[in-house]
């Protein structure tokens, strides 16, 4: 993290730079704490140029029960029916992807951001937006919770192109090809992707 904010934010003070690293880890720990499968944080450049950041995080939940399938469907239309409950402001509906059905929730949410983390006394509120994908899982009972959250509003429409493609490639295939270490970061493995 420490190179890619080097390398992109060229302009911004050492200072700057370590708070958005420290920041960056502890947005990190908090996922992983919470059972984080895999944690992705992008920076992006838009087409006007702009730099961005957003994070996807994928939660996978396997229930501790002898059943080898699901009512695939009708799981989608509970998550839909939760979300309905904790959310009643946000965009919620099913959708259909090449692996299944999927619930969907894209919600504005307030944040307290932990001042410490930007050299103030007090905690500063944030606004971002967050998309939560719910896929019940085909090889067995148990789901994949996918959720992306940005504080960059402005370009929405852009990070969605982004999540539908990655969304198109969930799969229970394995990966064709190299499955070692990518130019930025570590191999991804599984059944699951």
């Amino acid at each position: 993290m420490a190179d890619a904010t080097d390398a992109l934010f060229t302009t911004a003070t050492p200072e700057q730079k370590f708070s958005l690293v420290v920041s960056g880890e502890y947005v990190i720990q908090t996922m992983i704490a919470a059972g984080a499968a895999h944690i992705s944080s992008c920076f992006l450049r838009m087409s006007d140029g702009e730099l961005s950041q957003g994070t996807l995080c994928v939660l996978v939940e396997r229930p501790d029960t002898g059943l080898q399938s699901q009512d695939r469907q009708g799981s989608a239309k509970r998550t839909a029916a939760q979300w309905h409950e904790l959310y009643p402001d946000a965009e919620i509906g099913l959708v259909m992807l090449p692996y299944g059905i999927a619930a969907l929730c894209i919600c504005d949410r307030e944040l307290q951001i932990p001042g410490a983390l930007f050299g103030l006394d007090v905690s500063a509120p944030a606004r971002v937006r967050q998309l939560q994908l719910c896929v019940p899982l085909k090889t067995g009972p148990g789901s994949a919770l996918f959720v992306f959250t940005t504080g960059d509003i402005a370009h929405w429409s852009e990070y969605l192109d982004v999540l539908s493609n990655i969304m198109r490639s969930v799969s229970t295939d394995e990966p064709q090809g190299d499955d070692g270490p990518g130019p930025d970061g570590p191999a991804v493995g599984g059944t699951e992707r």
